[in-house]
């Protein structure tokens, strides 16, 4: 009887330390957590033209004229002037309100694509070699690389040629 309790005792024991083992060995994993891509900036060395759209006089919210500077947001739109690259940098002032505190700032410039960043005129290009002059992307963004420094790639352009086709034409990209 007394080796079948220190058998039980030792069974007990051995439970008990088990789990306690199995956790140590396990490791810990952090949960996933996607990031936004984000994009490499353009090159310093193209040229730039820098736009700033006129503030608001007053203020939206309360008619109120006492607003002061608060920063701005710039968005770089790539455009092709025939044979040249060049960023066209929309700056958009913010100004806050001293009477109501309200924040204030024009409308962003719009483009061509939803969520797109490519000015219309090299969209157009990108568009008219694909299809007008039977030219693949893969063959583009290596053009574009060389001749001015502008790092597109073949996703980027396939997304931005699938927004500006027609649905019956997307077969053919």
């Amino acid at each position: 009887m007394e080796l079948q309790l220190a058998e039980l005792v030792m069974a007990a024991t051995e439970d008990e330390v088990a789990p306690q083992g199995a956790t140590a060995k396990t490791s810990s994993v952090r949960s996933f957590t996607r990031k936004r891509p984000v994009r490499k900036p353009w090159p310093e060395d193209i040229e730039r033209e820098r736009v700033v759209i006129d503030p608001p006089a007053t203020c939206a919210c309360c008619g109120g004229s006492c607003l002061s500077k608060l920063g701005e947001d710039v968005t770089e739109t790539p455009e092709e002037v025939p044979r040249r690259f060049k960023v066209i940098e929309t700056a958009r002032e913010k100004f806050t309100c001293r009477d109501c505190k309200a924040i204030n700032q024009p409308q962003a410039p719009f483009h061509a694509t939803p969520r797109g960043f490519i000015g219309p005129h090299l969209l157009a290009m990108i568009l008219f070699d694909r299809f007008g002059m039977h030219s693949p992307l893969n063959r583009q963004s290596t053009r574009f690389k060389c001749e001015g420094g502008l790092e597109l790639s073949t996703s980027t352009l396939a997304d931005q040629v699938g927004y500006g086709t027609p649905r019956c034409c997307r077969s053919l990209i």
